[in-house]
């Protein structure tokens, strides 16, 4: 799985994230050359980490167990209705990109801080994308599932993150069940069929 560290970050989904429109929206060069510059200094300093659970699916009454960690929520059940084991993964870009993008905002340089803003945000999601197309070698898959999204409520954010030990690679939540480094995503797959 360590290739999936590999992030390789394109100026077309830079531009995506930042709201452009691939097919309409031009782009000076001044800008394009500070977006080209802006990912090559965020490769250097983004940290990708990720942690990953496995745990057979379990069902009691209207809970769904995975090992220790209890969710509650019907839109769960229902994608998790095929599956019989669950991966449970986090992803990071790292302190440091949030560091650069905090620094820039105090210089007032908010373009080139929300540039690297989008940048740590497609690097998080490349890794997501990345570890996902791993387990897809092996096994069929559900979508990736997240909490607070549908009716998988946001404060079950807290006992997914331990149940990930996710604090080994940095990763911590606020009372507000906010995710620390800012650009970590964390999400749920189901595993429908083993293929290998």
């Amino acid at each position: 799985m360590d290739k999936v560290l590999n992030l390789k970050i394109k100026m077309e989904d830079v531009l995506v994230r930042m709201g452009a429109n691939k097919y309409r929206t031009k782009i000076n060069s001044g800008l394009e050359e500070i977006i080209a510059d802006s990912i090559i200094v965020a490769q250097k300093i983004i940290q990708p980490k990720f942690a990953l659970s496995i745990a057979d699916k379990k069902i009691d009454g209207n809970k769904i167990l995975l090992d220790n960690f209890i969710i509650y929520s019907k839109d769960i059940f229902k994608l998790l209705k095929n599956s019989k084991k669950v991966y449970g993964i986090v992803a990071t870009a790292g302190f440091a990109i949030d560091q650069k993008v905090d620094l820039l905002q105090n210089e007032k340089k908010t373009t080139i801080a929300y540039i690297y803003d989008s940048i740590g945000s497609v690097a998080v999601e490349q890794l997501m994308d990345n570890i996902c197309n791993e387990i897809k070698k092996t096994a069929v898959t559900t979508i990736r599932f997240s909490p607070g999204y549908g009716d998988w409520a946001i404060n079950n954010q807290k006992n997914f993150l331990k149940w990930l030990a996710a604090d080994k690679i940095g990763v911590s939540l606020s009372e507000t069940f906010q995710m620390s480094p800012r650009k970590t995503v964390s999400a749920l797959v189901g595993i429908e069929k083993n293929i290998k």
